[in-house]
């Protein structure tokens, strides 16, 4: 009879599921079956809200300093010329008086409204620089204030002379000597980059004379390079063109070295740039 009565009561603890009685439910609504809630509700879910919001405009930017002075609001709600009256005459002067109140509201508001807005601006900056100062003000007060009575009671026992000193710094007698070569060196590599500087500088306004900067010398070059009709250095990779394309690959370097070596007219040219890079290094500047 015991384990009876103690299986019925353990039946009657267990909550089961049950279908809603509410007939405004239907099957497919998420309550229509009623399951446990817990006790305690659980935080309400954000709002998920499709889009970006767009940056709001600066009304008032650093460069218009005068948009809230009155020779702003004068120049962009400018008075009419002539004084609009109402002519009875009109066809409509019920509708004249109404585009003459209008413009009028128009001009008032725009005023007001640049008025307001700046004046509330001037209150968030405000609020801002208060926050900020007050923020400061708390940091400094909590860096400035004394160590808590229960960490220097808890604290480990330590010998006073193994504790950080707040002393002056460490002798360095080196110290000019490290300085002035840091400094000479500096001042070494400033000015190897001041002649580098010069040197391409120099032989940027030498070469600039061949530069093409307008359209007429670029029509000239193209009709130079590519002549109308036939160009009898294209037929063949024996003769030295104007063009680069004419004798195919470019010549590599050994190539080079080998012709300088082995031609008269190779050796006069190598010989002649050693003497323009000697008259380089004598004035000082690109040849």
């Amino acid at each position: 009879m015991s384990a009876l009565r103690h299986s019925r009561t353990a039946t009657r603890q267990v909550r089961g599921f049950s279908t809603s009685t509410n007939l405004r439910v239907g099957p497919e609504s998420p309550h229509f079956i009623e399951s446990p809630r817990p006790i305690q509700p659980a935080n309400p879910a954000k709002i998920h809200v499709k889009g970006t919001l767009p940056v709001p405009r600066e009304l008032f930017p650093a460069r218009r300093q005068d948009k809230p002075r009155k020779a702003y609001l004068d120049a962009a709600t400018p008075l009419p010329l002539t004084e609009r009256t109402i002519n009875a005459k009109s066809a409509d002067p019920e509708k004249q008086a109404f585009k003459i109140k209008m413009a009028e509201m128009r001009r008032n508001h725009l005023r007001e409204g640049l008025r307001k807005l700046y004046k509330r601006k001037q209150i968030a900056q405000q609020k801002v620089f208060e926050r900020s100062l007050e923020s400061e003000t708390r940091r400094e007060r909590v860096l400035q204030q004394p160590e808590p009575e229960d960490e220097v009671l808890t604290r480990t026992s330590i010998v006073e002379t193994m504790r950080p000193q707040k002393g002056a710094a460490l002798s360095d007698p080196n110290r000019e000597e490290r300085l002035a070569l840091s400094r000479a060196r500096l001042e070494a590599k400033q000015a190897q980059k001041d002649a580098i500087r010069r040197e391409e500088i120099q032989s940027l306004y030498m070469n600039a004379r061949t530069f093409i900067v307008n359209e007429e010398q670029l029509a000239a070059e193209i009709d130079r390079a590519f002549p109308e009709g036939e160009n009898e250095a294209w037929r063949n990779d024996h003769q030295q063109g104007e063009n680069i394309w004419n004798l195919g690959v470019p010549p590599t370097i050994v190539n080079l070295v080998n012709d300088a070596r082995k031609s008269e007219t190779g050796r006069w040219d190598l010989i002649q740039d050693r003497v323009k890079k000697l008259g380089e290094q004598i004035t000082g500047g690109k040849l």
